[in-house]
């Protein structure tokens, strides 16, 4: 067998969880199945006609640590997830198990390559297996980190919470003990990793969707909430409604000119970009100070465009 490095020996084995994860997802399915379904995986780089048994028990008790679930087995020793219809419910950690279910399927399809297109996501993807790793073990991890207002990079200690995705670009919430504080991270600026042997325990108050419950983004997390109106015209509510901005939304009025939408949520400023990019097709109704924030936005464009006040 082929020796590999640290790195791309962690890439493969997360591939594979990925792999087994996803087969199991879809069934209730034996393990005859399961092997055949291997050989013919593009994901066993090592070409095996089954997948050993040792290496499908490792795997299935990483797995169900990784993403607390329970995989069982029937009386017609088939393997299925315990509550896998929960599973499919849109949290956080079912997008990220598509996401990167997806990336396997592709590798199996190689074939459609040309046929689906995805946005560009900035190369801090690399760096996923080894902080799902350190979540797992609860070890800290030595991260180099360079953030768009610093000119040079630093080296420092994290203990990694929760990893998250938004806007095409994966975040880190981790506390540092060094400034003893919870910051977030965003994976494109990491210029490295590298594995302690340092435990750490995760707060037991501490949960990922409780903890981004009241926010749009990644900022604004420990803020408090607010009740935000907006109205925004006919067609463009079409888009909210079919993809709602927060589990708050609700729409309070509509006919067929605008609707009214109600949020319940810190007016971060991811959320107030994501309003502004409806430009005059919305209009904030409150809180007062939202409110003033996008009047003196009107004034600033008004400057901008009629010559006023111009940057060229």
């Amino acid at each position: 067998m082929k020796t590999r490095n640290l790195k791309s020996s962690t890439a493969y084995l997360f591939n594979c969880y990925i792999w087994l994860l996803n087969t199991i997802l879809r069934g209730p399915i034996s393990r005859a199945a399961i092997d055949e379904k291997w050989a013919h995986s593009r994901v066993n780089e090592y070409k095996q006609d089954y997948l050993p048994e040792s290496n499908f028990h490792r795997w299935k008790s990483t797995i169900e640590e990784l993403f607390e679930i329970k995989i069982k087995c029937n009386s017609h020793n088939e393997y299925f997830i315990e509550e896998a219809a929960d599973m499919r419910s849109e949290d956080m950690r079912m997008r990220m198990l598509n996401l990167m279910s997806i990336n396997n399927l592709l590798k199996d399809s190689k074939e459609l390559s040309d046929q689906i297109l995805f946005e560009p996501v900035p190369s801090g993807e690399k760096f996923l297996a080894p902080i799902i790793e350190a979540m797992r073990d609860k070890t800290a991890i030595m991260m180099t980190y360079q953030s768009f207002t610093h000119d040079h990079s630093s080296t420092f200690i994290i203990e990694p919470y929760c990893l998250k995705m938004f806007k095409q670009r994966w975040y880190l919430l981790a506390y540092s003990p060094d400034i003893d504080k919870t910051l977030i991270y965003s994976l494109d600026r990491v210029h490295a990793i590298e594995p302690t042997t340092h435990k750490y325990q995760l707060p037991k108050d501490f949960h990922a969707e409780a903890y981004f419950k009241n926010t749009y983004g990644v900022t604004g997390c420990e803020d408090e909430p607010e009740e935000i109106k907006i109205c925004i015209d006919a067609m463009q509510a079409n888009y909210l409604r079919t993809l709602p901005l927060h589990a708050s939304q609700q729409e309070i009025e509509r006919n067929d000119d605008y609707s009214i939408f109600r949020f319940y949520m810190v007016p971060s400023y991811e959320f107030l970009q994501e309003l502004r990019k409806y430009g005059s097709d919305v209009q904030v109704i409150s809180p007062e100070s939202v409110r003033s924030e996008f009047a003196a936005d009107a004034e600033s464009l008004y400057d901008i465009y009629t010559g006023k006040d111009t940057w060229v």
